[in-house]
């Protein structure tokens, strides 16, 4: 069941036999509609992109030489 705020946007998509199929199985095993479970997977997916987004904004964000061959004293070690 869907307790979300009221749903504005309607989504038309064509799924593939198998993944219409396990679709459908998915929700005869839980108390949970078609709608739902694919509510919950694309937010789920949305929100780990919005995490990738935020790690890369640190990625390559630490101090020192971009490339360590130009440190002599590490090259030495």
């Amino acid at each position: 069941m869907y307790y979300g705020p009221p749903v504005s946007e309607t989504l038309t998509i064509r799924l593939g036999e198998k993944l219409a199929n396990a679709l459908r199985e998915q929700a005869r095993q839980t108390v949970l509609t078609q709608g739902e479970i694919a509510r919950r997977a694309l937010e789920s997916h949305l929100h780990r992109g919005d995490q990738l987004t935020v790690m890369r904004h640190h990625f390559g964000a630490v101090k020192g030489p971009s490339d360590l061959s130009t440190n002599k004293t590490y090259r030495r070690s």
